[in-house]
C-alpha cells in the first residue's frame, strides 16, 4: 500500500447514514409514536414526522461527507496511522510490530457495495470493539492492508526452526450436510431457550397458557398429554433455533493455510474473514458433546494468545470433524499439536473421590427433603431423593473413567469430562505455568493434582492423579513447575 493517505470507499457515506438514523430512531421512535397517536392519527403530524426524518436523514449525509473526507490511514516508518475527527482531530499510530490480527467483516450493506469492513486488533486490545475500524475498504484495498499489518513474527533461533511450509489454500471447507449436522447435533437448545421465551412474551395476548393446553388437548386428549405437547413443541422449536442459530454463524466456512497464519472465513448474514498467527496458538481443544460422542463427531477449538476481543478464551478452529479426521486435520493447520497418544487413566483410589464429590450437592438436598416428607407423614417417599445422590454417583463414575493424561513428543494431552468430553493438545514449551497441588485428604491417599496454564489466563487442572506420576509429570514438563499448598489460589479445574 501506498504511504500517501487513503480515504475509506465511498460507500462509507451511506452506511453512516444508515448507522446514524438507526441509533436516532431507536432513542425516538417511542417518544414520536406517542406524539403521533397521542390524539389521532392525523395527515399534519405524518408529513411533520416525515420532514423530521428527511432533515435528519440529510443533517447525518452532510456529517458523514464531512467525516469521510476528514478520515484517511496509511502506512509510514513502520507504523500504521489512523486520522479522523470533523470537529477535534484524532489520530491512532500503531507500530506494526504491536499488530496482532488484520481481519474483514462484511454485512449484508458492505455485501452490496462489494466492500469490507477491515479490523485491526493490537497487542494491548481484548475489548469488544476492534483497536482501528475501517468500516469500508474495497476488497483489492483491503487484500493489500492485509499483507502490509500482517502480523510480523520475530527472527529469533528459537522460531527459526518452526518455520512451517505453506500449504496450498483451501485446507478444508464445511460442506452443507456437515453444516447441517452441526447445527442438528450443536447441544445449544439450552442457549435457545431463554430466547423463545423471551420472544413469547410478545405474544402472551394471543399465546395465551388457556389457548395452548385447548390446543394441545385437541391434538392429544388428556392433560398430562397436552403437558408433554407443549414441551416437546417448545424443545423442537428451541433446536431449531440453535439449527438456524449455526447456520448462521457457520455458513460457508473455509479454513486455509496463508503463509504462517489460518485464515478462517465463515458467516450466512455478516461474512467475517479471521487470521489466526499459528505462533500464536497456545493450545488445542477437541470437544464432544453428548449428541456427538456416539456418532463420533467432534468440534475442534482453539486457545490463542493476544487475539483481539478473544485473547485467551477459545475460538471455533473447525466445526464438525469426525473423530478419526482430527490427527490429519491438525497434521495439515498445525502440526505442532497433531498428536494422538495412549492415555494413562487415574489409579483406582481416585473414584470415590470423584463419585463422592458429585454426589455430595445433591445429598444436602436429599436429606432436608427426605426429612421433610417424614415430617409431612409420607415415609414411603422418603427415599427417593436418594435416587437423586445415587445418579450423582454415578456421574462422578463418568467423570472418572473421562479422565487421561500422557505427554508424548513434547506435547501435553489431557482428557476430561463434564457432559461434554475435552481433549486439550498443549505443547510443553507453550505452557506459561505448571504446578502440583496437594490436599491433606490428597496426601493420605498418595494422590495429587496437576494445573497447567497457558496463554494469558486458560488452565487446565487433572485432579487425582498418582502422587508418584504427578512429580514425574512437573520434571519432564520443566523448571517452571511448583509444588504448592491448599492455600494456594485454585486455578479453574478440569478433572474435578
Amino acid at each position: 500500500m501506498s504511504s500517501s493517505p487513503q480515504r475509506l470507499h465511498p460507500a462509507v457515506l451511506v452506511l453512516e447514514v444508515l448507522t446514524s438514523f438507526r441509533r436516532w430512531f431507536g432513542i425516538t421512535s417511542v417518544p414520536w409514536l406517542f406524539v403521533l397517536f397521542r390524539d389521532g392519527l392525523s395527515s399534519s403530524r405524518v408529513l411533520l414526522l416525515l420532514a423530521v426524518v428527511f432533515i435528519s436523514i440529510a443533517a447525518s449525509g452532510v456529517w458523514a461527507l464531512l467525516s469521510w473526507r476528514a478520515t484517511v490511514y496509511f502506512v509510514q516508518g513502520n507504523a500504521f496511522h489512523f486520522k479522523r475527527g470533523v470537529i477535534g482531530k484524532n489520530e491512532r499510530t500503531v507500530p506494526l510490530d504491536h499488530i496482532q490480527s488484520v481481519d474483514t467483516v462484511q454485512g449484508p450493506v458492505q455485501r452490496l457495495f462489494g466492500i469490507v469492513e477491515v479490523r485491526v486488533e493490537t497487542a494491548g486490545g481484548g475489548g469488544k470493539a476492534a483497536d482501528v475500524s475501517l468500516a469500508a475498504v474495497a476488497r483489492p484495498a483491503a487484500r493489500e492492508l492485509q499483507r502490509e499489518l500482517a502480523p510480523r513474527r520475530p527472527s529469533t533461533a528459537a522460531d527459526s526452526s518452526e518455520v512451517i511450509a505453506p500449504i496450498p489454500a483451501p485446507v478444508r471447507r464445511l460442506s452443507t450436510g456437515r453444516l447441517l449436522l452441526a447445527g442438528a447435533t450443536s447441544g445449544q437448545i439450552g442457549v435457545a431457550l431463554p430466547i423463545i421465551f423471551t420472544f413469547s412474551q410478545l405474544f402472551d395476548d394471543i399465546l395465551t397458557p388457556d389457548f395452548l393446553m385447548s390446543f394441545a388437548h385437541d391434538l392429544l386428549p388428556g392433560s398430562v398429554a397436552a403437558i408433554v405437547v407443549i414441551a416437546g413443541g417448545v424443545l423442537l422449536l428451541a433446536w431449531l433455533v440453535a439449527v438456524a442459530g449455526t447456520v448462521l454463524a457457520y455458513a460457508g466456512f473455509s479454513l486455509s493455510r496463508d503463509e504462517d497464519s489460518l485464515r478462517i472465513t465463515r458467516g450466512l448474514l455478516e461474512r467475517r474473514e479471521v487470521t489466526i498467527p499459528i505462533n500464536r496458538i497456545q493450545a488445542v481443544q477437541v470437544v464432544e458433546n453428548v449428541l456427538r460422542q456416539p456418532l463420533g463427531l467432534v468440534l475442534v477449538k482453539m486457545e490463542s494468545a493476544g487475539y483481539g476481543a478473544d485473547a485467551g478464551v477459545s475460538t471455533t478452529l473447525f466445526p464438525l470433524l469426525r473423530r478419526s479426521e482430527v490427527e490429519a486435520f491438525l497434521q495439515a493447520t498445525a502440526p505442532e499439536f497433531a498428536v494422538s497418544p495412549v492415555l494413562q487413566r487415574l489409579p483406582a483410589r481416585a473414584r470415590p473421590r470423584y463419585m463422592f464429590r458429585s454426589a455430595l450437592p445433591l445429598l444436602g438436598f436429599a436429606l432436608p427433603t427426605s426429612a421433610a416428607l417424614v415430617w409431612q407423614n409420607r415415609p414411603e417417599l422418603a427415599p427417593l431423593p436418594f435416587v437423586l445422590v445415587a445418579v450423582g454417583a454415578m456421574y462422578g463414575l463418568l467423570r472418572f473413567r473421562g479422565v487421561g493424561w500422557a505427554l508424548a513428543s513434547g506435547r501435553l494431552v489431557i482428557s476430561h469430562r463434564t457432559l461434554s468430553r475435552v481433549t486439550v493438545i498443549a505443547p510443553q514449551r507453550r505452557l506459561q505455568s505448571r504446578s502440583v497441588l496437594r490436599s491433606p485428604f490428597q496426601q493420605r491417599a498418595r494422590l495429587a493434582s496437576l494445573v497447567v496454564r497457558v496463554g494469558r489466563g486458560s488452565a487446565f487442572e487433572v485432579a487425582d492423579l498418582d502422587a508418584d506420576d504427578a512429580d514425574e509429570l512437573i520434571h519432564h514438563l520443566g523448571p517452571t513447575g511448583a509444588r504448592v499448598t491448599p492455600s494456594s489460589a485454585p486455578a479453574p479445574q478440569v478433572g474435578r
